[in-house]
């Protein structure tokens, strides 16, 4: 399962929905600024994602902008300053026997 770098933009118009959403980006991907992330998904994660985040959103008020970044465009980024380019995400499972 390919994945590819996504850079992911959201306008979310209510405070709660914002919440909901940044939260959610979280699980997804790096956060590089309060409103955008970096996330490395296969075809498959982004659908789910955008599924999850089009419950959440309200379509006539909130925004969200994936972008697709292919290779070459990835490793010809420039990050200025502080910033640490994003690696692909290590799969964690926590499994509980309780």
């Amino acid at each position: 399962m390919a994945k590819k770098l996504w850079v992911i933009t959201y306008d979310i118009a209510n405070t709660k929905r914002w919440r909901q959403v940044f939260r959610l980006m979280k699980s997804y991907g790096q956060s590089v600024q309060y409103s955008v992330f970096e996330c490395w998904l296969s075809a498959s994660q982004l659908k789910t994602l955008q599924a999850r985040l089009a419950l959440m959103m309200d379509m006539q008020e909130d925004r969200v902008h994936c972008y697709p970044l292919c290779g070459q465009c990835e490793s010809r980024t420039i990050t200025l300053g502080q910033g640490e380019r994003v690696a692909a995400l290590p799969v964690v499972w926590l499994i509980s026997d309780g």
